[in-house]
């Protein structure tokens, strides 16, 4: 069309659609994987767990998720300086062994108060592991930044799509209590294969994740 600017042809080819991602893109994906699950299980279940199983009252079963949400939200505002002070292997490390002990001591204490200050922890604990592991996919040698990040988010936010069905799966089975077990041992996981990040790995932002 005449109104329209000219363009020079572009003649770079386009690259593959579907790659198969690195061995080090899998094993980000896999504990982003842990950390999705856990913010959509907690997001979805913690008051619920409060409510039913520990028959709270609707304030404090609400409590509980806010506490969670308040904890995250204050521990992501921190996070650019604590992975500068110690660095992305340690507080991912740190934090989600937090957020493991956390949540194991408030589903054994059967306790609603302890369960209100676990979820808290659990909040703080896995604030900052997202952001770290992002940053991470973004600098894995020989892959592009755009490609590093997208194929860890998608495997990502896999789990926080399918966490939530499947906690309430477990729950019909062995009761909701056990089934948030597995969250706290999916965040020991994630603190025993922090090994794996570089120290030298930043956290890459801490707006919040586009499905909170």
């Amino acid at each position: 069309m005449p109104r329209l600017v000219p363009s020079e042809p572009d003649d770079e080819r386009p690259g593959p659609v579907f790659v198969r991602p690195s061995g080090a893109l899998l094993g980000l994906g896999a504990l982003a994987f842990l950390g999705l699950l856990a913010e959509g299980a907690m997001g979805d279940w913690s008051a619920v767990y409060l409510h039913d199983t520990l028959a709270a009252p609707p304030g404090v079963s609400a409590a509980g998720f806010a506490a969670f949400s308040l904890a995250m939200a204050a521990g992501r505002f921190a996070g650019d300086r604590l992975v500068d002070g110690f660095g992305a292997r340690t507080v991912v490390r740190v934090s989600s062994a937090v957020a493991a002990t956390g949540l194991a001591a408030a589903l054994l204490m059967r306790d609603p108060a302890a369960a209100v200050v676990g979820f808290g922890l659990v909040g703080l604990g896995i604030a900052n592991v997202i952001p770290v592991l992002f940053g991470a996919a973004a600098r894995v040698p020989g892959t592009e930044a755009g490609r590093g990040l997208a194929a860890v988010a998608t495997t990502g936010y896999l789990g926080f799509l399918t966490g939530p069905p499947l906690i309430g799966v477990v729950a019909d089975a062995i009761g909701l209590g056990p089934a948030l077990g597995l969250v706290s041992v999916g965040c020991a996981l994630i603190a025993i294969r922090a090994a794996t990040l570089s120290t030298r790995d930043s956290v890459a932002s801490h707006t919040a994740d586009p499905a909170r």
